[in-house]
């Protein structure tokens, strides 16, 4: 133990003047370095922590990596027992403002229909045209899909021509979109009503060789013929932003195909933007529509580019960095998808590695790519350059860690480095979309 005292006393001095994400980096790696002769506490036992620091016990209080190297330094120089350190997530305090809130006061909390899980995508309250429905909150994608058989009251001519693409399942909805109002029933009998075109599903197919770039609302032509869909059973709700890349070949996957930007009512009263502003927040509890400076309060923001269209509230896809094994760094695009639960990341256009292949229990295919276990992922939003905000480490397969996906599937569809954080993000953090001022919030749940 004493030649790692005097290894991390050495080597550390200079990161007291560093961005929080550099000591994350190097915690990271002197953490894998030293293995057994260091105790690594995982935030799953921050409740312990806390009774401990009752009876008088060493305690972090995790508010920056800076402070924590301040409580491994103390722990290193006055005992001989073995280093703390708490592994999970940071955000940087610094940027925990909510300053352009002020003058904000509507905003209406839903509160999901379920305990939060890993095996299903949350949902909502909701009805239209008087038929209720339990509405998925998939971040993944944008716009509402309902079954035409579940609103009969919808004639079979009605609407324009539409469809959408789900890539994780690869499922294909072909219908009509028809302008309808939606009405969200949150906390204590109070009620939003928004106005969006919704997907009246007329078709749907499971369609494994569907290309979104080229392939406009058909399932082209293949050697196997694409699997029906029951389209009785069709309910569907995308609230997410920057899905209308012009790479993506989702073209009605802008604001205003989605029911959390196009709120018009609360409570029967009409918005205004002087006492509303348009965005939300996804915690393990639910949603809330509308911003306030008293309900974001401790969040974190990263800014966000313009989006591909010129409606304001049109934004590009949140920006993060990520390495592999501590070692080479990507940059690229990130979602952060409640529609599923496993994750998928890719480093290079053509795939990703270290992986290996595996046998489906339920084929076709036959079998399929993971990320190693034990494969060190590391994320920093927007970057891990001075400018980071938020982040996360983790090792893949490690049932300890909070966040840990279903599993990890390496993926080659985007055009360059990419995650789909999956829908487990949120046991770490809560997150927040500023569809005015286009900004991305997070609200670390164990940093406290």
């Amino acid at each position: 133990m004493e030649a790692w005292r005097s290894r991390y006393l050495t080597t550390s001095q200079h990161l007291f003047s560093e961005p929080v994400v550099t000591c994350v980096n190097f915690l990271a790696s002197f953490m894998d370095e030293c293995k057994q002769e260091c105790l690594v506490f995982q935030t799953h036992h921050w409740s312990e922590m806390r009774r401990e620091d009752q009876s008088g016990e060493l305690v972090v209080q995790l508010m920056t990596f800076q402070s924590l190297l301040t409580a491994i330094h103390s722990r290193i120089e006055t005992s001989s027992v073995q280093i703390l350190f708490l592994e999970l997530t940071f955000v940087n305090p610094a940027t925990a403002t909510q300053s352009f809130l002020s003058g904000y006061s509507k905003s209406i909390f839903l509160p999901f229909t379920s305990s939060f899980s890993s095996k299903r995508t949350p949902r909502v309250s909701g009805s239209i045209l008087g038929e209720h429905f339990n509405l998925p909150v998939d971040t993944g994608s944008t716009g509402i899909i309902i079954g035409a058989p579940l609103l009969p009251q919808i004639g079979e001519d009605e609407g324009s021509p539409g469809w959408e693409f789900l890539s994780s399942s690869r499922l294909l909805y072909i219908g009509r979109h028809v302008k309808l109002t939606v009405k969200f029933h949150g906390a204590k009998d109070s009620e939003a009503t928004s106005v969006v075109p919704v997907l009246i599903v007329d078709e749907s197919l499971h369609c494994p060789w569907y290309n979104p770039g080229a392939d406009q609302g058909a399932c082209p032509e293949n050697e196997k013929e694409p699997t029906p869909n029951d389209i009785n059973k069709i309910t569907y709700m995308g609230v997410g932003f920057g899905r209308n890349t012009p790479d993506s070949g989702i073209p009605f996957g802008t604001p205003e195909y989605n029911p959390f930007l196009n709120i018009k009512r609360i409570n029967g009263k009409k918005v205004n933007e002087e006492e509303f502003r348009i965005g939300y927040t996804v915690s393990t509890k639910g949603v809330r529509l509308g911003l306030t400076e008293k309900k974001t309060r401790g969040y974190a923001w990263v800014p966000l580019n313009k989006g591909a269209t010129e409606d304001p509230r049109d934004w590009a896809p949140l920006t993060m960095s990520f390495k592999v094994n501590n070692k080479e760094r990507f940059d690229g695009n990130a979602l952060i998808d409640t529609g599923i639960p496993q994750m998928f990341i890719q480093a290079q256009p053509y795939g990703f590695s270290p992986n290996v292949t595996i046998k489906n229990d339920d084929p076709p295919p036959k079998f399929s790519k993971r990320v190693k276990p034990g494969t060190k992922l590391s994320f920093a939003f927007p970057s891990f350059d001075d400018g980071g905000i938020a982040g996360y480490y983790f090792k893949v397969g490690d049932k300890r860690f909070p966040s840990q996906p279903l599993y990890v599937a390496p993926d080659a569809v985007a055009t360059g480095p990419f995650v789909n954080t999956g829908r487990n993000f949120l046991y770490g953090f809560s997150i927040a979309f500023d569809a005015i001022g286009g900004q991305f919030g997070f609200l670390c749940k164990l940093c406290e």
